[in-house]
């Protein structure tokens, strides 16, 4: 093999497992700053139709808690007239992001509920799940 071919597809290799490296580290850094407990705001926009409905019934709090062993630990505090939910809800599943999806996902789905980031901060994501339904997390 020439020199100089050697050298092509050595830096060809280096250059495909730096890029993989760094992708991996950016996912990492997103999980490590995703641990820990955030305020929950759900909100949506009444479809046509449906205005008669409260803009305070298209919304909902609640907190979520991002743990390092995969686990997400979600309160969802629901009332009377609530789109979402007329009783407090709460759930344990397990969380998978990537660049640009947060999943939360049950035992036995292979997918889960993907949320699309539109921002990731330290102290503030918020999120779309099915384009109308909108989170934002605040960092407790």
């Amino acid at each position: 093999m020439k020199r100089d071919t050697f050298f092509r597809i050595s830096f060809t290799v280096f250059s495909v497992v730096s890029i993989l490296i760094v992708g991996c580290d950016n996912n990492r850094k997103k999980e490590d700053q995703i641990l820990g407990e955030w305020e929950a705001h759900w909100e949506t926009v009444a479809e046509e139709g449906y205005s008669e409905l409260k803009a305070e019934n298209l919304r909902m709090d609640g907190f979520i808690k991002f743990n390092a062993d995969g686990k997400v630990e979600i309160a969802a505090f629901g009332y009377d007239g609530c789109i979402f939910s007329d009783d407090t809800l709460r759930n344990v599943l397990n969380w998978r992001i990537d660049d640009s999806v947060i999943r939360f996902i049950d035992d036995g789905d292979d997918h889960g509920l993907p949320y699309t980031i539109n921002k990731f901060s330290r102290d503030e994501m918020r999120l779309t799940l099915l384009k109308d339904i909108n989170l934002t997390l605040r960092r407790n």
